[in-house]
């Protein structure tokens, strides 16, 4: 079997760090980027099976970002979950067309369970 890729795109470099480590733990691939502005160039070579993204982003706006993903034929197959620490953002997730929201700081058990059953 082969590992799941999952890109986590977060400004908080502690937040990667964790992210990182957690899903390595878990048999994951993944890559882990701070700026939205490496999305594009992200997903196009590492190729992700899941993408983790921070609504608030520097300079941008995670469900934007998740609406430019669903919108692209290229990207669109890709699940999307946001987080964010503000819960309320998470209330229209499904606006941005992402697959589903997790607020931080989040439940490693809720993180891991959301990722696979969007993996599958």
């Amino acid at each position: 079997m082969t590992m799941k890729k999952i890109l986590v795109v977060d400004d908080d470099a502690d937040i990667l760090v964790l992210m990182q480590l957690t899903l390595k733990m878990h048999d994951f691939q993944v890559e882990v980027i701070s700026t939205w502005q490496q999305i594009n160039e992200t997903i196009t070579n590492f190729n992700p099976d899941l993408i983790i993204l921070d609504v608030s982003l520097n300079g941008a706006d995670g469900r934007d970002i998740c609406r430019t993903i669903k919108e692209s034929p290229l990207t669109a197959h890709i699940p999307v979950i946001l987080f964010s620490a503000n819960a309320e953002l998470g209330k229209n997730f499904k606006e941005s067309r992402a697959q589903a929201f997790i607020a931080k700081p989040y439940e490693l058990s809720d993180l891991l369970k959301t990722i696979k059953r969007n993996l599958n």
